[in-house]
């Protein structure tokens, strides 16, 4: 199993199992945030959660860019350049094939969370299960909730694209 094959629930279990191992045991003499070897694990799944972090924004990045290449667009940074929601609503638009609204001009806060949420309203209307998400978190670029986002994209139009 590589160390890409744990989900981030995963891990937190990993995570909470080590950490109630080590409660658990007698102590030790040394204090709980100082043993080297809760530390070595702490610090462990920590780098294997930010490697599958880095591992899938290289991939949805390069995803992204093969369709938006369609038109000539390109992203570099997933979080950045998805938060002012036009690339978004720009990659609905080339998968969905349908004409979405025109995007808010502007670079203010305001613009780009009227932006992101006219994409988010889209997929809604697609009938795709968006949990937990709001414009905000992707405006903020939250890491988490926009690897989620792009990975709900992909199954969604993906699946359709390949059928």
């Amino acid at each position: 199993m590589s160390s890409l094959d744990f989900d981030s629930d995963e891990l937190s279990e990993l995570y909470g199992y080590v950490d109630s191992r080590w409660r658990n045991e007698a102590d030790n003499g040394v204090e709980e945030d100082e043993d080297p070897a809760r530390l070595f694990e702490r610090s462990r799944i920590k780098a294997l959660a930010d490697e599958r972090e880095a591992v899938q924004s290289k991939t949805f990045t390069k995803w992204v860019n093969s369709h938006l290449s369609r038109v000539s667009c390109r992203i570099n940074d997933l979080y950045g350049d998805l938060r002012d929601g036009r690339m978004l609503l720009r990659l609905l638009e080339i998968l969905s094939g349908e004409h979405l609204p025109k995007p808010t001009r502007g670079k203010m806060r305001i613009h780009c969370l009227e932006n992101v949420d006219k994409a988010l309203q889209f997929l809604k209307e697609q009938r795709v299960h968006l949990e937990n998400m709001g414009s905000h978190d992707i405006v903020d670029g939250n890491h988490r909730l926009t690897l989620g986002l792009i990975w709900t994209i992909i199954l969604r139009f993906q699946v359709i694209i390949s059928s």
